[in-house]
C-alpha cells in the first residue's frame, strides 16, 4: 500500500467533512436566523434535498461501477464532483439580497440540490476506492486511520475555525457569505489533490466486477449480506438520532444558553482534537475485542456524552460544554472508525461469492444513502420540534425566543438521540453470520 495513497485518502476524507461540516452546521440555522425562512420551510427544505440524495446514492454507485475511463471507475467523479460542490457552498451562503422571500426559498432550494449531487458524485466514488487501495486485513485499519485523521482535520476546520471566525466577523449574514468562499477554496483543491494522489493502479484489481449488472441483482446482493444489513440497521438508529443531535447544536448554544459562536467553535475544537488522539486507542481496542464490539463500545459511550448535554448549565456553560465535546470525540471516533473498517470487511464477503457482481460500489452507495436518510429525518424530526415549540425565524439573531423553545431543543439535543444510540447498540449484539 502506497503512502501516496493513503495520504490521498485522508485528503478526501478532509474533503468531504469540510464540506458536510459547514454546510450541516451553519446552513439551517443560516436560513432562519439569517434569511428569516420559516424553521419549518427551511427544515422541509432540507429534509426533501436530503430526501433527493438518499435516491441519488445507490444509483450513483451503480454508475460508478460500471464506468470505465483511463483513470479507472472512481476517480473522475472525484474532482467533478468536489468541484460542484465548491460552487454548491458559494450558492448556499451567498444568497442575493435582491431577492424577495419566493426567490430566496427558491435559491435556496436550487443551491440544496446542487450541493446534494455533488456530495453524492465525490463522496460514494471515494468509498468505494477504499478497498481497492488495499485488501489486505490489517492495512485496512492503518487506512481508516488516514481516513479519520482527514476527517477530524475537515471537521475542526469547518465547526470549530468556521464559528471562531463567525464570532469575530459578527455571526451575520454577510459574515457567512464571506466565510463560504473560504470553504469553497478548501473542497476545489481537496478535491483535486485526491484525484491525483489516488493513482488508478489497482483500481479493478480491487474488485473483479461485472462491467453490467442491472439494479436488481445489485439489491439482491445487498440483501443477502447479513453483515452488511446488521451493519446499515445499527446506523439508521445511531445516525437518525445523531443527526437530531447535531441540528439542535448550534440553537442550543445560541437559543438556549445565549452564548456566542465561539463557544460553539470550542465545542467542536475540543471534539476534534479528541478525536485525532484518541485513534490509536480505536486501533489497539478492535484488535483487542473486535471491530463489532469496538463499535459498540464507542456508541455506548457516544450516549452518556449526549445525555450529559442535559446537564449543562445556561449561567456557566463553560467549561462544561468543552468537556462533553472532547468526551464526545473520542466517542464519535471509535464509531466512524468502526462504520468504515466494517463496511470494507462487507464488500469483501460481498465479494468472496464468485456468482455476485462487483458490489464496491451499490454497497457504498447504499451505506452513504443511510447517512442522507437519517440526515433527513433528523432534521424533520428537529424542525418538528422547533415548530411545535414556538420557535420565531427572524433576520435577526437576537430575537428572544419563548420558554417553549429551550424545552425542546433539549429533548432533541439528549433525550431522543441517547435513546436512539442504545437502541442501536441492540442490532450489533449478535455477530453476524456469512450468508
Amino acid at each position: 500500500m502506497k503512502m501516496r495513497a493513503m495520504v490521498g485518502w485522508g485528503v478526501g476524507s478532509f474533503t468531504s467533512a469540510a464540506l458536510v461540516g459547514a454546510v450541516s452546521l451553519l446552513h439551517m440555522r443560516f436560513m432562519t436566523d439569517s434569511l428569516g425562512i420559516a424553521i419549518g420551510v427551511a427544515g422541509l427544505l432540507v429534509v426533501l434535498s436530503k430526501v433527493y440524495d438518499a435516491i441519488l446514492d445507490p444509483l450513483m454507485g451503480v454508475a460508478s461501477d460500471r464506468t470505465r475511463t483511463p483513470w479507472g471507475r472512481y476517480r473522475p467523479y472525484l474532482i467533478v464532483g468536489a468541484l460542484l460542490a465548491a460552487v454548491s457552498v458559494t450558492m448556499l451562503f451567498n444568497v442575493p439580497t435582491s431577492l424577495a422571500r419566493g426567490g430566496i426559498i427558491t435559491w435556496s432550494c436550487l443551491s440544496l440540490l446542487i450541493y446534494s449531487t455533488a456530495y453524492t458524485m465525490f463522496r460514494i466514488p471515494y468509498l468505494a476506492l477504499g478497498r481497492a487501495i488495499t485488501q489486505d486485513f490489517g492495512e485496512r485499519s492503518r487506512l481508516m486511520t488516514f481516513s479519520v485523521i482527514g476527517s477530524s482535520i475537515g471537521t475542526m476546520a469547518a465547526t470549530s475555525a468556521i464559528p471562531f471566525l463567525l464570532a469575530g466577523f459578527g455571526s451575520d449574514r454577510s459574515a457567512h457569505a464571506l466565510l463560504a468562499w473560504l470553504v469553497t477554496g478548501f473542497v476545489a483543491l481537496g478535491g483535486i489533490a485526491t484525484f491525483l494522489m489516488i493513482e488508478s493502479e489497482g483500481e479493478e484489481s480491487g474488485s473483479q466486477s461485472r462491467a453490467h449488472f442491472t439494479m436488481a441483482e445489485a439489491w439482491r446482493a445487498v440483501a443477502a449480506n447479513r453483515a452488511f444489513r446488521a451493519l446499515i440497521g445499527f446506523k439508521v438508529l445511531l445516525f437518525s438520532g445523531l443527526a437530531l443531535h447535531g441540528a439542535a447544536i448550534p440553537y442550543f448554544t445560541r437559543h438556549a444558553l445565549h452564548a456566542t459562536d465561539f463557544s460553539l467553535g470550542s465545542v467542536f475544537l475540543m471534539q476534534t482534537l479528541a478525536m485525532m488522539a484518541s485513534q490509536p486507542v480505536w486501533v489497539r481496542v478492535a484488535s483487542r475485542i473486535g471491530r463489532r464490539k469496538g463499535l459498540i463500545a464507542a456508541a455506548l459511550m457516544e450516549a452518556i456524552a449526549i445525555l450529559a448535554w442535559f446537564l449543562v448549565p445556561a449561567g456557566q456553560p463553560s467549561p462544561w460544554l468543552q468537556l462533553i465535546g472532547g468526551f464526545e470525540g473520542l466517542a464519535l471516533d471509535g464509531i466512524m472508525f468502526g462504520l468504515y473498517t466494517m463496511l470494507s470487511d462487507t464488500m469483501d464477503l460481498a465479494c468472496s461469492d464468485p456468482a455476485a457482481p462487483g458490489q464496491d460500489g451499490i454497497l457504498a452507495g447504499v451505506f452513504v444513502m443511510v447517512e442522507k436518510a437519517t440526515s433527513a429525518l433528523g432534521t424533520f424530526l428537529f424542525s418538528t420540534i422547533m415548530a411545535w415549540a414556538g420557535f420565531i425565524s427572524a433576520s435577526d439573531a437576537g430575537t428572544i425566543q419563548p420558554a417553549t423553545v429551550t424545552t425542546g431543543i433539549i429533548a432533541a439535543i439528549a433525550l431522543i438521540p441517547a435513546g436512539a444510540a442504545l437502541l442501536a447498540c441492540l442490532i450489533l449484539r449478535d455477530k453476524p453470520v456469512r450468508t
